[in-house]
């Protein structure tokens, strides 16, 4: 216990007539958000541990945090990152390998896989997430996790009352099941023939609302299930800890959903790894995964604790085993940066889905372009 610890270091100290020594904090970067943030800290007094955490926002996580590694100054000791992250920052050689000991730990088969990089371990898994289907208690569940078979079953419920019974988002992740469904993947070239994004851009005003004002996703979608006004809604476990009303919530799988999660990575320029290491093992330890699961119905990623968290937790962590991990590439998470703006401008109709797929199409070949050899080439006069 801290009081403990810090009596045993003044009563050393007087015995010996010298100054305790100052321990310096373990440096931890991480993208939780407030509410998690409160239940991290608590953990970490609870334990004991001297901590200097800093906050990155997760829209420009990515970003940041490869800027901070790349100029391998002030480098922090722990990193939680999201799992479409990893394959860019093992790429440029800025994360290190996992010691054995936490590898041999009891993940689940879904954390495990989305912790290494050609068989070598890379990241200890925080938590699993991705997509599900949400609903009622006393509404039908789909018949199969199709996307077609939820429309059909979504359209069923459009009423007078619900004339949007569909909660989906604009957004490129929410696409991902249907263009899979169609046959592609988020793997560039995009196939000019691919038709999932214009059927997924016309569900909005027909059977999900309109888009609200960027930022304000979030709210909209918990007072749209608040009020009832959706039947079916198409969101991750990150949006049900913040449901006062728990008990009312069913849950069932999407086909070809994405399936994601968070992961802690030590960098290769941290000054202290070992303690980068320590903190990572707090922060999976059993307790502490349940706790997370209780409180914000995050799926644990070792298997006791998952055994052990509630059951709607459980029914997530079913749900999500019909999901499928994004490709695993450097470039994935950047594909969204041009899908993004395209599905929205359908959407709005600001462009045609041949315009917004002939962009996409450009922005992709720029971003799967490799890059230009610095170099000088042997024919170029010097």
């Amino acid at each position: 216990m801290p009081a403990v610890r810090a009596a045993l270091l003044l009563t050393l100290a007087a015995c010996t007539g010298a100054a305790p020594a100052k321990v310096a904090p373990i440096r931890f970067l991480h993208t939780f958000n407030a509410r998690e943030t409160d239940l991290v800290n608590q953990v970490i007094a609870e334990r004991g541990l001297a901590v200097e955490s800093s906050l990155v926002p997760f829209a420009r996580g990515q970003q940041m945090i490869a800027m901070i590694l790349g100029t391998k100054h002030d480098c922090p000791d722990l990193i939680r990152i999201d799992a479409t992250w990893l394959p860019g920052l093992v790429a440029k050689d800025l994360v290190r390998p996992v010691p054995q000991g936490l590898t041999a730990l009891d993940w689940t088969p879904e954390a495990a896989a989305l912790s290494q990089i050609a068989g070598t371990w890379r990241a200890v898994p925080q938590s699993v997430d991705g997509l599900v289907v949400v609903r009622d208690r006393d509404r039908p569940a789909p018949a199969d996790p199709s996307v077609d078979t939820l429309v059909a079953t979504a359209r069923t419920s459009k009423t007078a009352k619900i004339p949007y019974p569909l909660g989906v988002r604009a957004d490129g992740y929410w696409l991902v099941p249907w263009m899979r469904a169609g046959g592609h993947d988020l793997v560039p070239p995009l196939d000019p023939a691919d038709a999932s994004i214009d059927r997924f851009a016309h569900l909005f005003g027909d059977l999900a609302p309109p888009p609200p004002p960027p930022g304000s996703e979030t709210p909209d979608e918990l007072h749209r299930w608040a009020t009832h006004a959706v039947a079916y809604w198409v969101t991750g476990p990150w949006q049900l800890g913040g449901l006062p009303d728990r008990e009312r919530v069913a849950v069932s799988g999407l086909a070809h959903a994405p399936r994601g999660g968070q992961l802690l990575v030590v960098p290769t320029c941290a000054e202290r790894p070992d303690d980068g290491w320590r903190l990572a093992r707090e922060l999976v330890d059993l307790p502490v995964e349940q706790q997370f699961a209780e409180a914000f119905v995050t799926v644990p990623s070792r298997i006791a604790a998952l055994a052990a968290a509630p059951p709607l937790v459980h029914a997530v962590a079913d749900a999500l085993r019909v999901a499928e991990p994004l490709p695993r590439a450097a470039i994935t998470p950047l594909l969204f940066d041009d899908l993004n703006p395209a599905l929205a401008a359908i959407v709005a109709h600001d462009a045609t889905a041949d315009e917004a797929v002939a962009g996409i199409q450009r922005g992709w070949a720029r971003i799967a372009r490799p890059p230009a050899d610095p170099r000088p080439s042997p024919k170029d006069p010097l």
